[in-house]
């Protein structure tokens, strides 16, 4: 059973975030276990929620207000602490239940660890699911800080579930062994941030070719420009702006069938950067109800 957070995402009447009626769901997962530079994923959940209380209603690109088709926030999963696998399991039992009612799911992390257990509760429902992950570092690793659930050994171990089409989209900064191991792997597709910038038709219609119709969107806030959000545990210059993201986002939405977005690795510390990821939240929810 599924139950109401104690602070609701955006300030819309409160017939539009009644669980039973709401069409997207908020899933606030404030996990803080693996971080190795600077601290503070598990303050970002309650952030944005707050964030987005000053969120325009109106879409003004699509013409619409993406509120009206319900838009709940469920209580944060209770584990135990410094059990990550604990966490990952409530996850996936939430994930699953949120798609069992045929909903759209956002998490909000959280470190990008999260991300296991959603596409573990993901899988059971699309046996063909594909992932698109925006992120500055490939998180590829074996293990990390000798654990093989650090954020940074997320993308190694979605794959290792059986996800056949990856696409890590953004890399920055990425390691030997890493980029030796995505290079021989015809699973993942790796687009760095200097060749989507150099070409970005190019790299979008290599990604929409490359994934399945069912797809998986996983946002590192750390894909963007420190520029333009500050907050991440790991920043990376030569990332991303506003609308680098959007124009990509609606793509894919356009062409894909998008069952679950997430985002992680946002640090709650700053209120721009979580103003930011509010805003992020509901254009992904306006491109997903406007194309379905």
């Amino acid at each position: 059973m599924i139950y109401s957070h104690y602070v609701t995402f955006g300030d819309f009447p409160q017939e539009y975030k009644e669980i039973e009626k709401a069409k997207g769901i908020i899933f606030p997962v404030p996990l803080e276990e693996t971080g190795t530079y600077l601290s503070g994923t598990k303050l970002a959940p309650d952030e944005v929620i707050l964030a987005s209380r000053a969120l325009e209603w109106f879409d003004e690109v699509l013409g619409f207000e993406p509120f009206k088709k319900g838009i709940a926030t469920i209580s944060a999963p209770q584990w135990e602490r410094g059990n990550i696998i604990s966490c990952l399991s409530k996850v996936e039992e939430t994930i699953g239940e949120v798609l069992n009612q045929k909903k759209f799911p956002i998490t909000l992390g959280g470190e990008h660890t999260i991300t296991i257990g959603e596409i573990k509760g993901a899988i059971k429902h699309y046996e063909d699911l594909s992932c698109l992950i925006l992120d500055a570092h490939a998180d590829f690793r074996e293990e990390y800080d000798s654990s093989k659930f650090s954020h940074a050994c997320t993308t190694k171990r979605l794959i290792e579930l059986g996800i056949k089409r990856v696409v890590i989209l953004g890399v920055r900064s990425i390691s030997r062994e890493e980029h030796e191991c995505i290079a021989g792997h015809k699973n993942i597709k790796m687009i760095r941030a200097i060749d989507y910038l150099k070409d970005r038709e190019g790299a979008i219609k290599e990604l929409l070719n490359f994934l399945g119709n069912n797809v998986f969107i996983s946002i590192d806030m750390d894909v963007f420009d420190p520029s333009l959000v500050k907050a991440v545990g790991t920043p990376e210059p030569g990332g991303f702006f506003w609308y680098d993201i959007i124009e990509l986002l609606e793509r894919v939405f356009k062409r894909k069938d998008i069952i679950g977005c997430d985002i992680v690795e946002l640090l709650g510390t700053e209120k721009v950067s979580s103003y930011i990821a509010a805003k992020l939240i509901y254009k992904l929810i306006a491109y997903k109800f406007f194309y379905e």
